[in-house]
């Protein structure tokens, strides 16, 4: 017999939520986690058909409904893909989701095919009772209007941003290094003593003609902090060689809001409940001046702008294929590409140099030679894997013989299953007639019953193992043309590296160790040799 499902009840709050509580007062208990759970655990307790059920609670505290992308709703959504659960609770629809596309097909398709149950309560649904019908038109029209407002309530949210940021408000994350948020006035930016001195020191030296690799390695050797080593000193998730970069200090110097100038309005979301954002012009950028106490003068910033060399994003760059996964071994900070510039070939350098002076850094990897080593060595490890699959005739045939076993033992077990349920018809047939009484009738269905439901949960174990297996020899197929098709490689392109390659990391002595990037259910052996491969090669 497989395992009971279970009732899952699903509790979700966002920040629209608490948008809503401040328009509606007196609600606020009602959108509650607690109250959610409350609410849902008194139905259950009152359902004659949920309340001996073991119940699992699903939350997500704080994200929106407007899309699935949500920790508990995947979660729940992987339990019920497990056959773990056979009923759902919300409250309402808007707790599942404000999506009324999303939701409708959940409750019309998804829901319906696994045998899962939905309930949402304040809404009077219950698909226990739809006998199979289709979504009803005021169900639809209820997800709809969710749907809706969850749009209007983000327009509010956004009107309400923006009137806040034009009355001077700062409503923005972390303020920059040498300010603080005033605890006295909310949301009102106040100068910070301690950092601000490292802001203007950092803008003297500036002026004094430093460049900025230059000033983050005097603030370095100065042991001066940094903005996250002051303001986060417990931070487990610090480096050990966090330090100041020329970068960070670039950004200090090129940052208006040292002027006393505050600008909003930078990007706008693409659509409502989505996470990607599209940049505005900077004309189009707002700007309030004399938001804020400034930390340096016109004259000052102005004069570093014009002694600053140029660092445009805009200009065309020379991309590496391996730029972002070349490391330095000896900090452990990724390596920038250089491209050839006069008689200075093009070549990988470690940035973290200058300013942490680590002996073991590689500070120079000759961008040629590396692609070479790289090369070589991929093209050996693809000739190993691949002929490590090949020898894997044994597991395709076992995996051949295991799927013909598991399709016979399906359809042998469908066929008894359909067997059983036409017994069962007869069964009601003879008792409709008068040829039991109901006693017998309801014994020997019971009994029919429950072997429907152990036939059943057979048939989905078998289905779940064939599928097991068909994506074992998918994956298994998938890495043996990849390795077909790029044998022989005579170029190290940007598609070969998102292909097979993780990470690679660089060392002083120019020994270099690839993590590669290959299917997980590739041969344990092999598995384990690829994970380093070193090569002692010099450079010249």
């Amino acid at each position: 017999m497989t395992e009971r499902r279970k009732t899952a009840i699903y509790l979700r709050i966002s920040t629209e939520d608490y948008t809503a509580r401040t328009a509606y007062r007196g609600q606020e208990e009602s959108f509650s986690i607690s109250h959610q759970r409350e609410f849902l655990l008194d139905y259950i307790k009152k359902d004659k058909m949920l309340e001996d059920n073991d119940v699992l609670e699903f939350c997500d505290d704080g994200f929106t409904g407007t899309n699935m992308e949500r920790p508990g709703m995947q979660e729940m959504l992987k339990a019920v893909r497990q056959n773990r659960i056979g009923c759902i609770l919300v409250k309402d629809f808007s707790r599942f989701s404000r999506n009324y596309i999303e939701a409708g097909r959940y409750l019309s398709q998804v829901f319906p095919a696994m045998g899962v149950e939905f309930i949402a309560i304040n809404d009077g649904y219950d698909s226990r009772k739809q006998d199979g019908k289709p979504l009803g038109f005021d169900t639809a029209f209820q997800t709809l209007v969710y749907a809706l407002y969850s749009k209007d309530i983000s327009i509010k949210v956004k009107t309400s941003f923006e009137s806040k940021c034009a009355a001077g408000e700062y409503v923005f994350g972390q303020v920059p290094l040498g300010y603080e948020k005033s605890r006295e006035v909310k949301n009102a930016v106040i100068v910070n003593e301690r950092e601000a001195e490292i802001v203007r020191s950092i803008f003297a030296m500036a002026v004094d003609g430093m460049s900025s690799a230059q000033i983050a390695k005097r603030l370095f050797e100065e042991k001066v902090p940094t903005a996250t080593q002051m303001r986060f000193p417990d931070r487990s998730a610090l480096k050990e060689n966090h330090t100041w970069s020329s970068t960070v200090v670039r950004h200090i110097l090129g940052n208006r809001f040292y002027l006393g100038e505050m600008s909003y309005g930078k990007t706008v979301r693409k659509s409502v409940g989505s996470k990607g954002k599209i940049a505005v012009p900077e004309d189009d950028w707002k700007v309030i001046t004399g938001h804020h106490e400034p930390l340096v003068t016109p004259e000052v910033f102005a004069r570093v702008a014009l002694a600053a060399p140029g660092h445009s994003t805009k200009r065309k760059r020379e991309k590496h294929p391996l730029t972002g996964k070349v490391y330095c071994g000896g900090c452990g900070y990724s390596l920038n590409y250089k491209p050839q510039n006069g008689k200075i070939p093009r070549h990988f350098w470690c940035r973290r140099h200058s300013v942490l002076q680590i002996p073991d850094c590689c500070t120079y990897f000759n961008a040629a030679i590396l692609e070479e080593m790289v090369l070589t060595l991929l093209n050996q490890e693809l000739m190993r894997r691949g002929d490590q699959l090949r020898q894997r005739r044994d597991v395709e045939r076992f995996q051949r013989e295991a799927l013909e076993s598991l399709a016979r033992k399906s359809r042998e077990q469908r066929k008894e299953y359909l067997d059983v349920q036409r017994e069962r018809d007869a069964l009601y047939e003879s008792y409709a007639v008068g040829q039991m009484d109901a006693w017998e009738y309801r014994s020997r269905a019971d009994g029919l019953a429950g072997r429907m439901e152990e036939l059943s949960g057979k048939i989905q174990e078998v289905d779940r193992e064939r599928s097991r297996i068909e994506e074992e020899a998918d994956r298994d197929k998938q890495d043996m043309k990849q390795i077909i098709r790029h044998s022989h490689l005579e170029a190290l392109t940007q598609e070969v590296v998102d292909a097979f390659i993780r990470r690679v990391t660089v060392y002083k002595d120019k020994r270099v160790e690839i993590e590669w990037d290959f299917s997980e259910q590739m041969p344990q052996d092999i598995a384990e040799k690829g994970g380093s491969c070193e090569d002692g090669e010099e450079t010249e």
